[in-house]
């Protein structure tokens, strides 16, 4: 039986130092850890050096972390993870919590938890939903800043009534093709 600890930071700003010493404090071997710069939303399974890990453990290990969200930011990806290496006969630490998957406690403990962080982040995506409906509700212009004056703009529909494709107006314009394009079928 052997316990691997998994380290991940999602920027090279970041570091593991702070994880790697809290695993060696709680008795994984240096060779046993594994570190990883990747974004936590990228699926368990599709970050290479995670991949590497799952590869080393056998029946009877434990995979262990300081912090749950090293794991994943997806509720359902880190719960189906942990139940798969659950169906394996390995189990899953989480330093800062106190949990161990291996007991029926530490798996309960998890799910209630992985289900508050999913409920917490759907939260926060309905709120900027409804910030942003009440943004455009008052009036108020939302994404990127048009980058043609609207003198500009009559002028490329001007010359879209004379018949310029949208390359020679984006010429004329000293712009993108894309942005004369848009211009050329504004309405203002």
């Amino acid at each position: 039986m052997k316990n691997y600890g998994y380290v991940r930071v999602s920027t090279e700003e970041q570091n593991f130092d702070s994880q790697i010493q809290e695993l060696l404090k709680n008795g994984i071997q240096a060779d046993d850890i594994v570190c990883e710069k990747i974004s936590g939303s990228v699926f368990a399974k599709n970050r290479p050096y995670f991949s590497e890990v799952m590869d080393k453990l056998h029946c009877g290990d434990t995979l262990t972390v300081v912090k749950l969200d090293r794991l994943g930011r997806n509720a359902i990806d880190v719960l189906s993870l942990i139940d798969e290496l659950h169906a394996q006969e390995i189990g899953v630490k989480i330093l800062n919590l106190g949990v161990d998957t291996q007991k029926a406690s530490g798996r309960l403990f998890l799910t209630l938890l992985a289900g508050f962080a999913e409920f917490e982040r759907d939260i926060i995506r309905e709120r900027c939903r409804a910030g942003l409906e009440s943004a455009r509700a008052k009036g108020v212009l939302l994404g990127r800043r048009c980058s043609l004056t609207k003198r500009q703009r009559e002028h490329a529909r001007d010359l879209k009534a004379q018949g310029m494709s949208s390359r020679e107006v984006a010429k004329v314009l000293n712009t993108s093709k894309m942005t004369a394009w848009r211009a050329m079928n504004s309405v203002s």
